[in-house]
């Protein structure tokens, strides 16, 4: 009581209690689109502000499916690819060795080095999407592109 904002608050609640209740009708669906675009709207705020992590480099938009004529097995190993989680890697985190090293380039065997950086795949990169960025392979290359490149460099078997 005596509270300003407390008295202004207690007579715009009461003054809702004379506003004449509708009927309003309107269909389920509406209203579920409406819940989902806010939820993805309040989970891509969330995302946002996961900027340091790994995953987030490769798909800053959330909510969005990747629709694809692969088969299910390359399905997963382009996901796999995606947040650079392959044989290759576990493998050697598994058995407690040391990372393996590109034989052509001496640096760290990552997915993002073969899809972007190896200058031993450098022609064959071109010759299936040619882009400079981890980001533009999987924003900007079709699925099956991105295949047909790991298979040429014999990288399929390794993801």
């Amino acid at each position: 009581m005596g509270i300003r904002g407390n008295e202004d608050a207690d007579v715009a609640a009461k003054a809702g209690l004379d506003v004449a209740i509708t009927n309003m009708r309107f269909l389920v669906s509406d209203l579920l689109t409406c819940v989902n675009q806010m939820c993805v709207k309040e989970w891509q705020q969330l995302w946002n502000q996961c900027t340091s992590n790994k995953l987030y480099s490769v798909q800053p938009a959330v909510g969005r499916s990747v629709s694809s004529s692969l088969g299910r097995y390359d399905s997963v190993l382009i996901n796999r690819l995606r947040i650079g989680h392959t044989r290759l890697k576990n493998f050697y985190l598994l058995k407690g060795e040391n990372q393996p090293v590109c034989e052509a380039c001496h640096s760290p065997l990552t997915v993002k080095h073969i899809l972007v950086y190896c200058t031993r795949y450098s022609a064959a990169r071109q010759r299936y999407f040619g882009v400079d960025t981890l980001e533009d392979v999987f924003e900007n290359v079709a699925s099956h592109k991105i295949i047909a490149y790991v298979k040429d460099i014999n990288f399929y078997n390794r993801i």
